[in-house]
């Protein structure tokens, strides 16, 4: 790649990434009504995944420190959304799982965000669909190294 061109390509990448980032947050909250946060909302995903959890689990998942997610899991635990089990093995560790209206909420604010990110798609063809979302998913995984610090192997 031509070394002069790289600086407009950062400036560009940077104003389009705060852009789709901020306006992506704004949209999803929209959509996530006034119950949860948006951090809430990904919490509650990834525990409905995941099944059973700990906060550990969410810690190293979404590369926060694990006050925060304790933070986090306190307010959603309030809230009623989700249920602590401890361990059978290891009574110091605590197991997260959705409570019956966890799980109802989720799935109406999934439905919400399906719509939302249905409408989006519809502009687009389904093979630019494709290509974004293998080079968006290429992005991801060089974060992920780079976190790691591997971003030599690259």
């Amino acid at each position: 790649m031509n070394n002069e061109k790289i600086p407009l390509l950062i400036d560009r990448y940077m104003k389009v990434s705060f852009y789709v980032n901020k306006m992506g947050e704004l949209l999803i909250k929209d959509q996530i009504c006034d119950v949860l946060t948006n951090e809430q909302y990904y919490t509650l995903r990834f525990i409905a995944q995941q099944g059973l959890c700990t906060s550990t689990e969410i810690s190293e998942a979404f590369y926060i420190n694990k006050s925060a997610v304790t933070s986090n899991i306190n307010r959603v635990e309030g809230k009623g959304l989700i249920e602590r089990e401890q361990d059978q093995g290891d009574r110091r560790v605590f197991h997260l799982k959705l409570s019956k209206e966890g799980a109802e909420l989720l799935r109406e604010t999934e439905h919400k965000i399906h719509k939302l990110v249905e409408s989006i798609m519809t502009n687009f063809e389904y093979e630019e669909i494709v290509r974004f979302l293998d080079t968006y998913e290429k992005l991801s995984q060089i974060f992920i190294q780079m976190k790691n610090g591997k971003q030599e192997e690259m």
